[in-house]
């Protein structure tokens, strides 16, 4: 059974890393101090367990006057099941009801139709995040702008 947890930055955060350390640390080799920063303590988290397992977490938080999603990280042996999907859609859901009109996230280049597919919109040059290419991508509120192909008007 699927379950979805919130968590904000003073709560215990040991599920999300377990999470971002094996695919992010583990698998893509970035390296484990760059992982856990500033950003984890004022973010909201996303968890997603299967029965009492976490198998999926992002965050989402404001840096700059700008609103990102980050860490969106879901288990190997997950993937290709909407995990990822729904966790995105949610975050996007949180900052969208919460008057935010519009979201970024720094997408590994690899993954950017993922987040294509969702309604994001690719912006500026590739750059290098822990030593990983990077895009800058952002969505609109479905109601700011016209998304009309996006992901986001369909419920979760």
């Amino acid at each position: 059974m699927i379950r979805i947890k919130w968590l904000e930055g003073p709560d215990d955060l040991t599920d999300a890393y377990r999470v971002r350390f094996q695919v992010f640390v583990k698998e893509q080799n970035v390296p484990p101090e760059l992982e856990i920063d500033d950003m984890d303590k004022i973010a909201r988290h996303i968890l997603v367990y299967m029965n009492s397992s976490p198998i999926g977490t992002g965050r989402l938080f404001v840096q700059d006057g700008k609103c990102y999603l980050g860490r969106i990280a879901v288990l190997r042996e997950y993937r290709k099941q909407h995990i990822g999907t729904l966790i995105v859609k949610s975050l996007l859901q949180k900052a969208f009801n919460s008057g935010i009109d519009e979201v970024h996230i720094h997408a590994q280049i690899w993954v950017q139709d993922f987040y294509k597919k969702l309604g994001f919109i690719p912006y500026g040059k590739p750059f290098y995040e822990a030593g990983i290419e990077h895009i800058s991508m952002v969505a609109y509120r479905p109601d700011s702008q016209d998304n009309s192909n996006s992901l986001l008007n369909e419920t979760l």
